[in-house]
């Protein structure tokens, strides 16, 4: 500048402001100076102000906000565009906004607002301030535990509340490897196929700005039971039986015994209970003192948990003295030399071995016998060729326990003897019935018949006539002749033969005369009534045995039927009309009366007819089934309950008069 000087600051900071002197020389001996005061504006300018701000809950914060300018300006605060309130938690300060205790109510947007009244200029920063937490686990008592079964998968939930969300990693306890959840914002343990080695501790760690926070949870991998195999045990009875049972699974199971009997519920029986840490296994053992026979059978050892159950089975063996008990046969026979099997049946356990003695002789060496089986079954063949075989015979029976004896009496068995008497019962013309008592001698063996020889008086016995009947069977002779003399004997046979002929007697036939009464077959009666009642409402099927014809032959039969009412305990017919059937055939012995009233009583009259006369009838009373149209039905039977007294005297009167003309 032509005649003067310049100060040019470049770049003029702050610190730049200040009295500037500006001194000359005039005419080389004149000083001259100039003053010059320079001050310097700073404009607003934001330090150390982050819009985004982070604090943790729980500690004090300060908001940054540190501002420069010239001349220095004014601070004042807002939360969410609202003044922050005096006397509330927060505390402005020389470089930022002092929060208390933060809290997540502490979120939002603070305005940091800067004003330079001497110049007027005024500026704000948003600054976005978060609280963040640590994570928190959900604090609920019985969900730190997780059960899963072996060989499927488990799948464990953790959960933190935190701002902002967590991740997560697991660590297995017994190992410290980390594991990686499914998602790691969600923190969810995925294990597939689980074996007992997962059992155990497993600590889930969630982590994020604020720290980290880690919660335990117990994985029960629960191991299905499985029975170890049961050894059979043999214990002699009156001692005392341990049958033991082991078993493993997680957690041990609980054993109980049942023993298994067919047709029989399944009965659960006390055990003493331990537990095997060492082989961690559960051990339970089945006592039984004092064993009895009925203690010896299959035991089914059960253990349970959780995962099921699994069962095996063991045996007691219950070892006991020789015993003929079920043997069954104490005597035998025999005859003509016919040999015959004697047989002993030992129970015991061990099974026992048999020896035989003959009237307390050892015959075992002796080639006269025969002898199948050493035991528990032994049978002595015995040919008695002479009486010297017959007797007494004993199979004894020895094991460790000790030894039973069974006797056996082989006895000679005989014909029987005389019949005692036959009486004669029936007799017809033609047919005769005896009662028989028996032989007062069986022979030893049972009765199986008797038979019979009969003649004319003026026969010998070699030209009579036999029958055989079976015992307790009716003794009934047909075809004889009437109004002949004949001479009967019997004789009872066994297995051993027929006896004697004996109880010798003598009969005159009757002469010939109509038929026996026919005997009605009655089926369906009603007592104490005493009527039969019919199937059917207008049809029935009358029946009959054949009787004797008495030495006529039978050409007809007839068969009435009345209806009948019941006067004073007797059936009287109503004069209704009664119908009349023949039947012209001998060896018919069933006709079907139709055409018959439903609901109604009648008497059935049936008689035999030969060349001499009718017989005595045969009698029943019948009744016929209702008609089902006829059944009054239940609502007709309630309104009828709700008819006039007029009406109820009306019905009265009929009846009345319907009976009075029944009477007539």
């Amino acid at each position: 500048m032509p005649g003067g000087l310049a100060l040019i600051i470049n770049s003029l900071q702050e610190t730049d402001a200040g009295t500037y002197t500006c001194t000359a020389t005039y005419a080389n001996s004149v000083s001259l100076a100039k003053l010059v005061t320079i001050q310097t504006i700073v404009a607003i300018t934001w330090v150390d102000a982050p819009e985004e701000q982070f604090t943790t809950a729980g500690k004090n914060y300060k908001v940054k906000c540190k501002v420069t300018a010239n001349p220095a300006p004014l601070i004042d605060w807002l939360k969410n565009g609202e003044p922050i309130p005096e006397g509330s938690n927060y505390i402005t300060e020389t470089e930022g906004l002092l929060i208390k205790n933060a809290q997540e109510a502490d979120d939002g947007v603070y305005t940091c607002r800067a004003i330079v009244i001497e110049t007027g200029e005024l500026k704000e920063r948003h600054i976005h301030v978060e609280v963040q937490t640590l994570p928190v686990f959900e604090d609920k008592a019985d969900n730190n535990k997780v059960e899963v079964i072996e060989g499927e998968t488990a799948s464990i939930e953790c959960r933190a509340q935190a701002k902002p969300i967590p991740s997560y990693y697991w660590v297995k306890a017994s190992t410290q490897q980390k594991y990686s959840p499914v998602n790691e914002r969600l923190g969810t343990l995925v294990l597939n196929r689980v074996s007992f080695e997962d059992n155990g501790d497993w600590r889930c760690i969630a982590s994020n700005a604020a720290g980290i926070a880690e919660k335990t949870f117990n994985l029960v991998v629960i191991t299905k039971p499985q029975v170890m195999d049961m050894k059979n045990i043999s214990v002699p009875v009156k001692r005392e039986a341990r049958l033991e049972c082991r078993a493993t699974g997680n957690p041990l199971p609980t054993i109980e015994f049942k023993k298994l009997a067919l047709n029989q519920n399944q009965k659960i029986l006390s055990v003493e209970t331990f537990t095997d840490k060492t082989l961690r296994q559960s051990v339970a053992q089945l006592v039984i003192q004092n064993v009895k026979r009925t203690d010896d059978g299959l035991y089914a050892c059960i253990a349970t948990n959780k995962g099921g159950q699994h069962w095996k089975n063991g045996h007691i063996t219950v070892e006991f003295e020789p015993s003929f008990q079920n043997t069954p046969m104490k005597e035998a026979w025999s005859w003509s030399r016919l040999p015959v099997n004697l047989t002993c049946i030992a129970e015991s356990i061990p099974n026992a071995t048999i020896t035989w003695q003959r009237n307390s002789r050892d015959i075992e060496q002796d080639p006269s016998y025969k002898k199948f089986g050493q035991g528990p079954i032994s049978v002595l063949q015995v040919t008695p060729v002479d009486s010297r075989f017959y007797g007494k015979y004993r199979c004894t029976a020895r094991n460790q326990h000790g030894q039973a004896w069974h006797e056996i009496n082989l006895q000679e068995a005989r014909i029987p003897s005389d019949v005692i008497q036959a009486k004669v019962e029936i007799a017809t013309a033609t047919t005769i019935t005896f009662s028989i008592v028996g032989p007062s001698d069986s022979g030893g063996r049972p009765i199986k018949a008797y038979s019979v020889q009969y003649k004319f008086d003026y026969q010998n016995w070699n030209e009579a006539w036999n029958k055989t009947w079976s015992v307790d069977a009716p003794y009934i002779l047909e075809n004889l002749q009437p109004q002949m003399s004949y001479t009967f004997r019997f004789a009872a046979a066994n297995d051993v033969g027929s006896g004697n002929w004996g109880a010798i007697t003598s009969y005159v036939m009757p002469q010939r005369s109509y038929p026996e009464e026919p005997k009605i077959i009655k089926m369906n009666v009603i007592y104490p009534e005493n009527y039969i009642l019919s199937p059917y409402e207008t049809k029935y099927e009358l029946r009959w045995n054949i009787p004797a014809d008495n030495g006529e032959y039978i050409n007809m039969y007839e068969v009435k039927y009345c209806i009948v009412r019941r006067r004073e305990n007797t059936w009287s017919e109503t004069g209704s009309g009664c119908k009349t059937l023949e039947i012209k055939s001998s060896d018919q012995a069933s006709v079907e009366l139709n055409n018959l009233f439903a609901d109604t009583l009648y008497k059935v009259e049936l008689r035999a007819h030969n060349a001499i006369g009718y017989s005595i009838p045969g009698q029943i009373i019948l009744k016929t089934a209702r008609d089902p149209s006829t059944i009054e039905s239940p609502l007709y039977s309630s309104r009828s309950l709700r008819t006039s007294c007029s009406s109820v005297i009306t019905l009265s009167s009929l009846l009345f008069i319907v009976y009075l003309s029944l009477l007539s």
